[in-house]
């Protein structure tokens, strides 16, 4: 949704190829394949001031990301995805040895989508991150909600929690909020503006994140 998992999936023998552009220069570039039916594949790679001046502060390492959409959407039933993501957001920290927004990890993820004058979608899920040197152990839980806004925008929303980011500042209101614009066309490409961190959280230095995400899906 903004940056963490939904249960929308890739057709299979499709791809989608994601640029991702974030503060001081950073970049991040994600491939995604259907692999084979309700089976996601992908990786991703990036570093900050790729763009500008300075030197490039490199990923400690590419991401990789699989997902698998374990139950359809029906109108009783939401739909299903379990993954695993190592890809985190908004920069590696060299000192911290992980990423501003760490990576999910292990996840699952829920979605529904309902009919209101065009459509609403709710998105709900759990995650365990790998990145531990804080030796904050915590899972975590994140929700979020799309509303489409005429036949090409969408509004989003989106909170995560950030249990397993805020060892020293336990609570509620330590985590992430994030909004958004996001715009579909009907050639496979999408524009995402992004406003995160909007509770300015100190994991993300008080600051809040401007984001433009850029997305092409085809058939491959």
């Amino acid at each position: 949704l903004i940056d963490m998992p939904v249960a929308g999936i890739l057709p299979a023998t499709s791809g989608s190829v994601e640029t991702y552009l974030y503060p001081d220069g950073g970049v991040l570039a994600t491939f995604t394949y259907g692999l084979i039916t309700n089976l996601n594949v992908g990786v991703s790679f990036g570093g900050t001031r790729v763009i500008g001046s300075g030197g490039i502060t490199w990923n400690n390492l590419p991401g990789v990301n699989v997902r698998y959409r374990a139950m359809e959407e029906s109108i009783q039933r939401p739909a299903i995805v379990v993954g695993f993501d190592t890809q985190g957001h908004d920069g590696w920290l060299q000192g911290a040895h992980q990423y501003v927004m760490k990576s999910p990890g292990f996840y699952l993820t829920v979605s529904k989508n309902y009919l209101l004058f065009g459509t609403v979608t709710f998105h709900g899920g759990a995650n365990y991150t790998l990145e531990r040197h804080d030796d904050d152990m915590d899972p975590n839980i994140f929700f979020g909600a799309e509303k489409s806004v005429g036949p090409i925008v969408s509004m989003l929303l989106e909170y995560n929690f950030a249990f397993d980011n805020d060892k020293d500042r336990r609570g509620i209101f330590n985590g992430s909020l994030g909004t958004g614009v996001r715009i579909s066309t009907n050639i496979g490409f999408n524009v995402d503006v992004l406003f995160k961190n909007l509770l300015t959280s100190e994991f993300a230095y008080d600051k809040i994140i401007r984001v433009l995400r850029l997305q092409y899906v085809r058939y491959l």
